[in-house]
């Protein structure tokens, strides 16, 4: 995956890392790629490769914990 299209949003003192590739035209959709545990958005990397190729928009983004989201200590 392309490390540009990478982003970062924060939330509440949290940071959330995500792959962000936009749809190619407005008729198709974004899918999105939520990875398990223990995982990060990088497991994606054919499908995300793949479906943005078709023109599809793509989301898969670091869970909270993983890869490079956020990793709190404290659950309150």
């Amino acid at each position: 995956m392309d490390p540009s299209l990478y982003k970062d949003l924060s939330i509440d003192d949290l940071q959330y890392h995500y792959h962000y590739h936009p749809a190619k035209s407005a008729g198709l959709p974004t899918l999105l790629f939520l990875h398990g545990f223990p995982s990060t958005s990088g497991d994606w990397v054919c499908q995300v490769v793949y479906f943005s190729s078709k023109g599809y928009g793509v989301v898969a983004p670091d869970m909270l914990g993983y890869g490079g989201t956020s990793k709190p200590v404290d659950v309150e």
